[in-house]
């Protein structure tokens, strides 16, 4: 897994950093810092009025592979809360935390949230990693809060961490996130109806990003365009993949909409499927918060089964 590098301007923004940037006076909001969007929009659901909320990676870009700025670092350093999505999807957020003197910010620290906690593994790799393997994750597949049953499980995590903060607000934040899970059961009800008739139905996505959202709607992984995580294909990968789709009958494409439709635009010209182009994040494709996100991906993957 490729750990991206810390620019030369990125640490000097950390050596200036000072003690003083670190204690913050008292506001009536706590600033909480997310890794992602999803995050961020999952925290905002369960702190309400009574956060500010940022996300570090910006909407529809590539979680893997993220730079963090300068202006991050005192993000960190000033919030009260921060959280993280762990399974290594986030790993260029560990120069932020150690940038940030704070042991707080840190693995068992009071102000950090692995929002992963709790949650199953998935598609844990049992064969030995190597450079040859791609953009695999040691832990399993990251990708766990396109499950909306998952969701709430990182809404408890995050409902824990602001408890932990700010407790003067519990009741609030308990409300919220009950109001929440409450959202969820109602929505999954038709989440569940548009999708049910695909159960067991094969579908071929470029990454492996879907994983959790197609298991818990009973649909099928079929393959991805990737011959390996963060691998580009091969014109001998797309042919081979090709002719498996011919012999297994597949139709249903979708693609992440941070990936390019390239290959996909010739793997329906050689097997006669059709693509759609499915949200990556909150603010992808005009979403706005976590059920926009999850509604335009049952209505893309009910499209993939049906054009």
């Amino acid at each position: 897994m490729k750990i991206p590098s810390v620019f030369p301007k990125f640490i000097g923004a950390v050596l200036s950093l000072s003690l003083a940037a670190i204690a913050q006076p008292v506001h009536a909001v706590t600033s909480v810092v997310t890794s992602t969007p999803e995050l961020a929009e999952l925290a905002r659901q369960v702190g309400g009025s009574k956060v500010s909320v940022y996300s570090i990676a910006r909407p529809n870009s590539d979680y893997h592979a993220i730079e963090p700025r300068p202006s991050d670092v005192q993000r960190i350093a000033r919030a009260g809360l921060v959280v993280r999505s762990g399974l290594s999807l986030d790993v260029w957020m560990d120069a932020l935390s150690r940038a940030s003197n704070n042991s707080q910010f840190n693995v068992g620290g009071a102000r950090y949230v692995d929002a992963s906690a709790g949650i199953p593994r998935i598609e844990v790799p049992t064969a030995q990693i190597t450079g040859a393997s791609g953009d695999v994750h040691p832990e399993g597949n990251p990708h766990y809060y396109y499950d909306p049953i998952y969701a709430k499980f990182v809404a408890r995590n995050i409902l824990r961490g602001l408890i932990r903060v700010d407790a003067a607000n519990a009741d609030s934040y308990r409300a919220n996130y009950k109001a929440f899970n409450a959202e969820i059961d109602r929505r999954m009800i038709g989440w569940s109806r548009e999708l049910a008739p695909y159960r067991g139905k094969p579908v071929v996505t470029y990454h492996r990003s879907y994983s959790f959202f197609i298991r818990r709607f009973g649909l099928r992984n079929f393959a991805t365009i990737e011959p390996r995580p963060g691998i580009p294909p091969s014109a001998r990968h797309i042919n081979a993949l090709t002719q498996q789709m011919k012999s297994a009958g597949v139709k249903a494409v979708v693609i992440e909409s941070i990936y390019p439709t390239r290959y996909a635009d010739l793997l329906t010209r050689q097997t006669g499927a059709k693509y759609v182009v499915a949200p990556y994040s909150v603010g992808s494709l005009g979403t706005k918060d976590y059920f926009g996100m999850i509604d335009l991906m049952v209505d893309r993957f009910k499209q993939a089964y049906t054009q």
